[in-house]
């Protein structure tokens, strides 16, 4: 689970911060609104060597954009 929070979506960008598991450690990730790509990111402590939290942030932000649904300004990305 990631808890995804800060949600901004402005000037072509979604950005927001986001915390693995219950950990207190944040990362940061900024992705294209168009493209969907990730453009900067910066990971948190907690997954330093995995980078497995970060692409299910990115899948998250990319699901609510293509939604076309009110973006939240949190949300929780869960899968087992």
């Amino acid at each position: 689970m990631v808890r995804i929070f800060n949600i901004i979506h402005k000037n072509g960008e979604i950005i927001c911060d986001y915390a693995p598991e219950t950990s207190d450690s944040i990362g940061h990730i900024v992705v294209d609104d168009t493209s969907l790509e990730v453009k900067d990111v910066k990971y948190s402590e907690y997954e330093y060597g995995k980078k497995m939290y970060v692409s299910h942030v990115r899948a998250k932000l990319a699901e609510l954009l293509t939604s076309k649904a009110q973006i939240p300004k949190e949300i929780c990305a869960v899968w087992y």
